[in-house]
């Protein structure tokens, strides 16, 4: 009789490679093909069949906290979103999932959809948990070789993370006339996407079209006043009236990051009195797209700071 044995069991941590991107996770990487389903339906028999609908594979992990101008990149491509543009592109982007002990899997046809949040505090890493997904490649279809995926004994390649580049710094924002220089817990800022599949009747879902990005940005500060806080706000606007701000929020850091939102506006700003209530609550600030001579610009952007005060 045969048994399993402990060496057996499939287990232990990996990397992705994203391009040619090396990025290490912080707690493990998840990988699963989602294949979508209809039943066969019949009145005097009850279910006849389930047949499949679709593949999509869904890549989910969290950075480890490294900071470059390549991850930033490749965490926000669409900081001058392209709207009604194909989130895939021309060419397919692979990911690669290595393990350390010498199995790697490749989804060949690869995209972010959904980035990260962005923390900025000296007690935190800088991004939050993004998932990437996975679709045919290019002029692929289902049962081709190497259509969706590969799997291939390699010897783990790609090293392991150096605490060198995770930083925590402390970071200040501007807006308008107001500085933040303290906050309870830092700031975090949200980039959300909003995507529309392109499927056909043959393959099933070939692509995802950029509809839409939306970015905030929230903190809980010290140092400003009622009148300060009041004055931020649209309130003398009319009904109907622009919410658009003049001014950009930047957040930026001395060797960390600097994410600015163009054109933000106050959209809550709570007022607390109470025993033990700090005056001013959670602020949360919204982007707006930059225009100049007619051509659309920014919503937001996110750098490397300098490393100089």
């Amino acid at each position: 009789m045969s048994t399993i044995n402990r060496t057996q069991i499939l287990r232990g941590p990996g990397s992705v490679k994203l391009g040619s991107l090396a990025i290490f996770d912080a707690t493990g990487i998840t990988a699963e093909v989602e294949q979508a389903t209809e039943v066969i339906p019949s009145s005097i028999s009850g279910i006849l069949d389930t047949i499949k609908t679709d593949q999509i594979g869904k890549i989910s992990f969290t950075p480890c906290g490294h900071l470059s101008a390549d991850l930033i990149a490749a965490l926000f491509p669409y900081q001058t979103p392209v709207i009604g543009a194909s989130i895939f592109g021309s060419d397919d982007v692979p990911c690669d999932i290595h393990s350390l002990a010498g199995t790697k899997v490749t989804f060949v046809n690869t995209a972010v959809t959904k980035l990260p949040e962005i923390y900025l505090s000296p007690v935190k890493t800088a991004f939050g948990g993004v998932e990437l997904t996975a679709l045919l490649g290019k002029n692929k279809e289902p049962g081709d070789a190497d259509a969706f995926y590969k799997v291939a004994a390699a010897t783990y390649s790609a090293g392991n993370p150096s605490p060198d580049g995770i930083v925590g710094v402390h970071y200040n924002a501007t807006y308008g006339s107001i500085t933040i220089n303290d906050t309870s817990d830092g700031w975090t800022v949200v980039p959300t996407i909003e995507l529309a599949a392109v499927q056909t009747d043959k393959l099933g879902t070939i692509d995802y079209t950029l509809s839409g990005v939306t970015v905030t940005a929230s903190c809980k500060p010290y140092g400003l006043t009622e009148s300060q806080i009041l004055s931020a706000l649209n309130i003398s606007g009319a009904r109907g009236s622009s919410m658009r701000g003049a001014s950009d929020l930047v957040i930026t850091g001395t060797g960390g990051l600097t994410v600015t939102l163009k054109n933000a506006s106050l959209t809550s700003a709570p007022l607390e009195w109470g025993t033990a209530a700090d005056r001013v609550g959670k602020l949360q600030f919204t982007a707006h797209r930059s225009f100049s001579n007619n051509v659309a610009g920014a919503l937001y952007t996110v750098a490397l700071a300098s490393n100089e005060n």
